[in-house]
């Protein structure tokens, strides 16, 4: 689902409000750099219950499925990516950026290589 998308649907809901977001930063020297929005946290205001998604799973799920995780319906797990890049499947939620990129080359299959003359 797009990300505009998905927050329209937020805005347009009578019981789920969008509390905040979460920032990915990175520090250059003594200056904080934004590097984008990671996560987006919705309230369900009939339970109180407060959601904190990743960007990422928004991306990669419809409707259907966030609204039964932030209304308490559906487990989070659904949204949970698993990988087994580093030897055994961890969640890839706590990753670093270095790691992240490493599974990304990996999914592209680009395991040819390169001549060096």
């Amino acid at each position: 689902m797009e990300v505009k998308q998905f927050m329209n649907q937020i805005e347009s809901s009578k019981d789920l409000v969008g509390i905040g977001m979460i920032i990915n930063e990175e520090q250059d020297g003594e200056v904080r750099k934004a590097k984008g929005v990671s996560h987006v946290i919705i309230r369900h205001s009939p339970t109180g219950m407060e959601v904190k998604l990743p960007f990422d799973a928004v991306k990669q799920t419809d409707w259907e499925t966030l609204y039964g995780v932030m209304t308490g319906r559906r487990e989070p797990a659904v949204l949970q990516h698993m990988t087994r890049v580093v030897g055994y499947y961890s969640k890839i939620e706590n990753w670093n950026p270095s790691k992240i990129g490493e599974l990304y080359d990996r999914q592209k299959g680009d395991y040819q290589l390169k001549d060096q003359k």
